[in-house]
């Protein structure tokens, strides 16, 4: 599985690096209304990549919290269940000795 991922991290790295070769000439970017700077294509290509990676993880976030909360409950959970488990769960022995006496 690292391989595969291995091998997309290239993919995209080669797909990049060709851009970079390729798109070298200026462009407008206008980042305000009447507001231009001219700047190379790659250059506006790889903010473009980097702010919609960074809103990816913003979006993500709140579930990865949740996840975590989650995940930490259900640990404790699992914690409790293990200690009830080894505990000697038989009747206690005062009860036992006078249901007998009677």
């Amino acid at each position: 599985m690292k391989t595969f991922y291995l091998i997309i991290k290239g993919i995209v790295l080669a797909i990049f690096l060709i851009f970079a070769l390729i798109n070298t000439d200026k462009v407008p970017f206008s980042y305000l209304p009447n507001q231009t700077v001219e700047m190379p294509l790659i250059l506006v290509l790889f903010c473009s990549f980097v702010l919609g990676s960074l809103f990816g993880l913003f979006a993500l976030f709140g579930r990865l919290i949740r996840l975590r909360h989650e995940n930490a409950r259900l640990r404790a959970e699992v914690q409790k269940a293990a200690r009830l488990a080894t505990q000697d769960i038989s009747a206690p022995v005062q009860a036992a000795s006078t249901s007998a006496t009677k």
